[in-house]
């Protein structure tokens, strides 16, 4: 039988050992100066405002107002105040004229115009709360602004900054290797 070789290896091994270097950075802060001057505002007032009330609706509700309104709003009542008297006249022609209806319809209708008195004109102009009239314009002011100014200067420094260096250790741990065994002889044999 023919015997074998063994060969057997182990590698190297390196070892590191090592720490790590640190730095240090000192800054001083910036230095800011601030010089502002303020704004300079100017204001002239043009006088007061105008204030106007118009109390015309007003006074056409209260007292007729002016006469030319006061008549202006009857004359423009007329036109229907007529129409309507057209039509009255002409229905009370048609009930006279009628023969069905018993008694007497024109003394009826003579009592009823007794009874209703005068035409209702409107003389006064309509009562509403929103009549009187306010308008206000106000004076419009001068206003000069000189602009104010701000001045900023910032003075800044470097940073320092220093490395502190460590170390750094390596070293073989295992040399490398190779065990070769060859195999047993037999030499009484």
């Amino acid at each position: 039988m023919i015997g074998q070789i063994s060969i057997h290896s182990e590698p190297a091994i390196l070892n590191f050992e090592g720490k790590l270097g640190r730095y240090d950075i000192r800054t001083e802060r910036p230095q800011v100066h601030i010089e502002s001057r303020k704004a300079i505002v100017t204001m002239r007032n043009n006088g007061v405002g105008a204030l106007e009330i118009d109390m015309s609706l007003t006074n056409d509700a209260i007292d007729g107002g002016s006469p030319e309104s006061f008549w202006s709003r009857v004359y423009s009542q007329y036109k229907q105040m007529a129409d309507d008297n057209i039509v009255r006249i002409v229905e009370r022609g048609n009930t006279i004229g009628d023969l069905r209806i018993k008694g007497n319809p024109i003394a009826d209708f003579a009592y009823e115009d007794f009874n209703e008195g005068a035409p209702d004109l409107q003389v006064y102009g309509p009562a509403y709360p929103d009549n009187t009239k306010i308008s206000y314009t106000p004076a419009v002011p001068e206003i000069e602004v000189s602009d104010g100014d701000v001045n900023i200067s910032v003075q800044t420094f470097r940073p320092d900054i220093q490395y502190h260096r460590e170390y750094v250790k390596y070293y073989m741990k295992q040399y490398p290797k190779v065990i070769i065994t060859p195999p047993a002889i037999d030499v009484i044999g």
